[in-house]
């Protein structure tokens, strides 16, 4: 992107804003989504050979599109897009921006993205777990829990990035509650709120205890078996919480 396709983008953008112009959001929106689309194929062509999004059945999410949080997310792409020209040779900082982009793309209303990788890019799974320090069977429990694999006809199913964003709390919640979030459009909140109920019997059972507090007063971080107990633990705890106020609800 020009300096001054950012320049006149940027100012389109507040002009939008400023007047509160759904139809002007929503170009704009549409915009910044079509050209990050477009540098994923092209920037990181290397690990990337395509990006599908689903223009057509892209419904925006108003009350989110027209926040302050949007514009901001708006800039902050804008931004993205006319300071990069070469791609990360760090996976986890390219792994990052795609975790970051697709929540982006969530939150504005999409729900079908797909990214089709080099199968030079992808790990076997048996590599996944030695570079991880797990067994294939833990490998297989991060999978239930959203860590990204790959349904194809090859051995070769994930992505290098995953690796360090699993080390990456911070990120490693991100990919849960989007995995989760994506089965709930899947489900009926009754439906999912039983299999939360299961799985958070499953830790209580395990652990011997009601609630992740009880079970984890302190948390080592050095157990990673245990730390990721905790963390998807907590976040069964939040989403069950989410599901009973939507279920009850009804």
């Amino acid at each position: 992107m020009s300096l001054a396709v950012y320049e006149e983008t940027g100012k389109d953008i507040a002009q939008a804003y400023k007047e509160q112009n759904k139809p002007k959001i929503e170009k704009e929106t549409s915009y910044i989504l079509s050209q990050l689309v477009m540098m994923f194929m092209s920037v990181f062509s290397d690990r990337i050979k395509s990006v599908y999004v689903n223009m057509q059945q892209l419904h925006f999410n108003e009350i989110f599109i027209t926040s302050e949080e949007n514009r901001t997310a708006l800039l902050k792409w804008l931004e993205q897009l006319v300071k990069i020209d070469h791609p990360y040779t760090d996976n986890y900082e390219f792994g990052k921006l795609k975790v970051d982009f697709e929540q982006w793309y969530y939150q504005i209303g999409g729900r079908e993205i797909t990214f089709d990788y080099h199968q030079s890019y992808l790990l076997k799974p048996s590599e996944a777990a030695e570079q991880l320090e797990v067994s294939t069977v833990t490998l297989n429990k991060y999978v239930k829990q959203g860590f990204e694999y790959i349904n194809n006809s090859s051995h070769h199913r994930i992505p290098k990035h995953m690796i360090p964003l699993w080390h990456d709390t911070v990120y490693a919640i991100k990919i849960q509650k989007m995995y989760q979030q994506k089965k709930l459009w899947n489900q009926e909140p009754k439906e999912r709120l039983q299999e939360v109920v299961e799985e958070l019997l499953e830790f209580q059972m395990k652990y011997k205890a009601d609630t992740v507090k009880e079970a984890f007063p302190t948390v080592d971080g050095n157990e990673k078996d245990a730390l990721s107990d905790y963390y998807e633990w907590e976040s069964l705890e939040e989403e069950v919480r989410d599901l009973k106020e939507k279920v009850y609800g009804d």
